[in-house]
């Protein structure tokens, strides 16, 4: 090999960093576009509850721009909430007062103070304190009207 192709190859190398693709900071943007609902994919009715909640935000509130997103597991989708990925989640109502008592498996989790924005049957839409107040009373009034 030679020397010029070896420090060529070296400096595409060290620049990859900066000129390469990362995913991150375009997911960080995105979530702050979008409404998501994360659900339990272990959870087939919170899953179709959440995709008939999210298709109502999205047709109402067309700038909330709705979705659903499924979390492996009931743990995941309190991981997310309570580490800020993600802001919205459908929980049933025995999880969400088990996580506000800091029951196991929550209890492994940071602490984090919910707030309960819908019921509907079992369920909860819930979201942390910080979630802004406006918007969890123009998504509680939307839902209250069409669902």
């Amino acid at each position: 090999m030679k020397r010029r192709d070896f420090l060529q190859g070296s400096g595409a190398i060290a620049l990859w960093p900066v000129l390469g693709h990362t995913p991150f900071p375009q997911w960080k943007v995105y979530r702050q576009l979008h409404l998501f609902i994360v659900v339990d994919r272990e959870d087939a009715l919170a899953c179709d509850l959440g995709q008939a909640i999210a298709h109502t935000l999205a047709t109402e509130l067309p700038e909330s721009r709705a979705m659903v997103t499924r979390a492996r597991d009931r743990l995941r989708v309190a991981s997310l909430l309570s580490t800020k990925q993600l802001d919205v989640a459908l929980v049933p109502r025995s999880q969400f007062t088990a996580w506000q008592h800091n029951e196991a498996p929550y209890d492994q989790l940071e602490p984090t103070v919910l707030k309960a924005i819908f019921e509907t049957g079992d369920y909860v839409l819930i979201s942390r304190d910080d979630f802004l107040s406006d918007h969890a009373a123009l998504v509680n009034q939307t839902l209250q009207s069409y669902l």
